[in-house]
C-alpha cells in the first residue's frame, strides 16, 4: 500500500516518459524556462485567436493521433483538423477573444507542461452579435516540431449546484 501514491503519480505522467524510481525532478531553472516559454506560447495563441482569422490558431494544436479536446465533459475534437473545421464553420467576420486568469503552468518533464486557468471568452459578429462565456480550462502542452502545441485539453463552464 505504501507505493500506491507513487504508482498513482506515475500513471498521471505522460506514458512516453516512463516511471522510474530514480527519475530526477526538473532543475528549477529548466522548469522556469518551460513555464516562461509556455506562457509566451499562450499569449501568442490568445493574440492570434483574437485576430480576424480564427483558424490561424490551428497551428497551436498538435497533429498527434493522440490529440483530444473535451468541452463540458464531452469529447468535442479528436484532431487539429476537427478544430479547424469548427473554426471554419464560424460566420465570416466572427471574432473570438479570450482572457486567462489565475493561470498555473506546471513543467512536468522536458517538452511537457500542464496549464490550469480560468478563462472568459467573447464571440462577436460583424452584425453586432455578442456572446460571452467563461469557465476553467486545462491543457497539456507538448514541445514538438520546434514549437509548443496543445496535445489535449478540457474546458468547462460553471454548473449551478443545489443546496
Amino acid at each position: 500500500m505504501k507505493n500506491l501514491g507513487k504508482a498513482g503519480a506515475c500513471l498521471a505522467l505522460w506514458a512516453g516518459f516512463g516511471c522510474r524510481a530514480d527519475a530526477a525532478p526538473l532543475p528549477e531553472a529548466h522548469a522556469a524556462a518551460i513555464r516562461d516559454s509556455v506562457a509566451t506560447a499562450m499569449d501568442t495563441f490568445r493574440e492570434i485567436g483574437s485576430g480576424p482569422d480564427p483558424t490561424a490558431v490551428v497551428d497551436f494544436y498538435s497533429e498527434s493521433p493522440g490529440f483530444r479536446f473535451y468541452e463540458n465533459g464531452e469529447l468535442r475534437y479528436r484532431s487539429a483538423a476537427d478544430v479547424r473545421a469548427a473554426l471554419e464553420g464560424l460566420p465570416p467576420g466572427m471574432r473570438i477573444t479570450t482572457e486567462y486568469s489565475d493561470t498555473e503552468i506546471e513543467a512536468l518533464a522536458p517538452g511537457l507542461a500542464q496549464v490550469r486557468s480560468l478563462f472568459e471568452s467573447t464571440i462577436e459578429g460583424e452584425d453586432g452579435f455578442e456572446f460571452g462565456y467563461g469557465g476553467a480550462v486545462t491543457m497539456l502542452w507538448v514541445h514538438e516540431a520546434g514549437a509548443w502545441r496543445i496535445l489535449s485539453g478540457h474546458t468547462s463552464a460553471p454548473v449551478p449546484r443545489g443546496g
